[in-house]
């Protein structure tokens, strides 16, 4: 028998067997997706998120290493040290913020029966006040205690505070339960280091692969479009980052000033929170206000607990987020989501229903990506210009952080090639179309 294959010309396709072909595949693909659970979507979207974010980091090395020859060696030593470089940023931040976070947790735990206390007190002499409703007069302090002394079985330990107390240790011993998913923590953990490692590597190869894989007249097109994800998520990631610690550095200051008990506390979790438009804020809102009701200010003379106190507290509140509003944000993440108040809640409880916490974080540019997806879909379908009144993409601006890791690599690793000191890394179109891709 001859190895040789044998030689047959293979007809094309007709229009109708794409048609049914390309649909065959999409459903499949979507049965598919629908198989897999939702805590592994979860894990590939934090690995491509992580990836994204450090991709400058690993070009910034990549470009201070050119004496490496071998691109893949200069590429795997560079995504070493920028692992060196967080996990060192890492330590710092434990050593420095966790024991002081730590403490005011303590301090705020021991706190908790006396808030409570405080809170049923305050409550107690606005809600028993009577009330009168035609010739029936109540009571909604008595009302309120007569419904719990129901639900818990006319026990003596029926009292609002006793049940907020039980509330509250519930959800301490919830907690202990989190100690059984320590080993499944640390496998993924492990899946998503390796995961990262790759994609940080190779991601030059994906993008170059994508770009390559669409027919010759598109390749344009998938160049543009790579950029204005690259606009979108680079705007939300990196900036919601900067704009988090600049809320956090805030809040922590204002707390300090108006004497609130646990100010590391508060910012840390303003900064947090900020991640989730629009809703965040509000919430960050809630355990100072919870403070400035039932504790004095450690500060300000004469600014006792009370409603008086919860005004300033939640002016000084709004006022951050104000200045945040039309200095920051304008700045940082400029108009590249461009979306509605009403689209970005709606898309958030969307998010949160589809895919928790992590939906809840990433919602808004996801809807902005379908949005241009969207767009470029509705230019094709009506033969409109796909990407209108939009400059030709030169170069990639980086932020303050982007500019002073520059600044310190300069002097400690001067670039060495013939792209001059001062050139920034390749932007995702220039390096898609030189085939030196750094980001992905």
């Amino acid at each position: 028998m001859s190895n040789t294959p044998p030689s047959v010309t293979s007809p094309p396709w007709g229009p109708n067997a794409k048609r049914a072909v390309t649909l065959s595949m999409v459903v499949l693909l979507y049965l598919f997706a629908r198989r897999i659970d939702k805590n592994i979507w979860g894990t590939i979207t934090v690995t491509l998120v992580l990836a994204y974010l450090l991709t400058p980091v690993v070009a910034i090395f990549e470009r201070r290493l050119v004496w490496i020859k071998s691109f893949g060696q200069r590429r795997a030593l560079s995504v070493v040290l920028t692992w060196l470089l967080v996990f060192g940023l890492m330590a710092l931040f434990i050593g420095l913020i966790v024991p002081a976070t730590v403490t005011q947790l303590r301090a705020f735990a021991d706190d908790l029966p006396t808030l409570l206390e405080d809170t049923e007190a305050d409550l107690r002499s606005v809600l028993s006040r009577p009330i009168k409703i035609g010739s029936q007069t109540y009571v909604p302090w008595d009302e309120l205690e007569k419904a719990f002394t129901q639900q818990n079985g006319d026990s003596p330990e029926s009292s609002l505070t006793a049940t907020l107390q039980d509330w509250v240790l519930s959800l301490a011993d919830s907690a202990l339960g989190l100690v059984g998913g320590a080993v499944s923590f640390l496998f993924t953990l492990f899946f998503v280091l390796v995961m990262l490692f790759y994609l940080m590597r190779d991601g030059p190869v994906f993008v170059d692969y994508l770009v390559c894989s669409a027919p010759e007249s598109y390749q344009g097109d998938v160049r543009r479009m790579l950029h204005e994800l690259g606009l979108i998520w680079n705007a939300y990631l990196r900036g919601q980052l900067m704009l988090c610690l600049v809320i956090a550095l805030a809040t922590y200051c204002a707390a300090l000033i108006l004497g609130l008990p646990q100010p590391l506390l508060l910012g840390l979790l303003a900064g947090l929170l900020e991640f989730i438009p629009n809703l965040g804020p509000a919430i960050s809102q809630v355990p100072a206000l919870l403070f400035a009701f039932t504790t004095d200010s450690a500060t300000i003379p004469g600014l006792e607990a009370g409603l008086p106190y919860a005004i300033v507290v939640s002016v000084t509140y709004m006022s951050i987020q104000q200045l945040e509003a039309m200095f920051l944000v304008p700045r940082i993440l400029g108009r590249s989501l461009d979306l509605h108040p009403f689209v970005v809640l709606v898309s958030i409880l969307i998010g949160a229903d589809l895919a928790g916490v992590l939906g809840l974080i990433l919602a808004a540019p996801m809807v902005a990506t379908l949005r241009l997806f969207g767009r470029y879909l509705r230019g094709k379908l009506l033969d409109e210009e796909v990407f209108p009144a939009l400059p030709a993409y030169t170069t990639q601006h980086h932020g303050f952080i982007f500019r002073l890791m520059r600044f310190f690599l300069n002097k400690r690793f001067p670039v060495q090639n013939d792209d001059g000191p001062d050139r920034l890394p390749a932007g995702p179109i220039e390096q898609a179309g030189s085939g030196r891709t750094g980001s992905f």
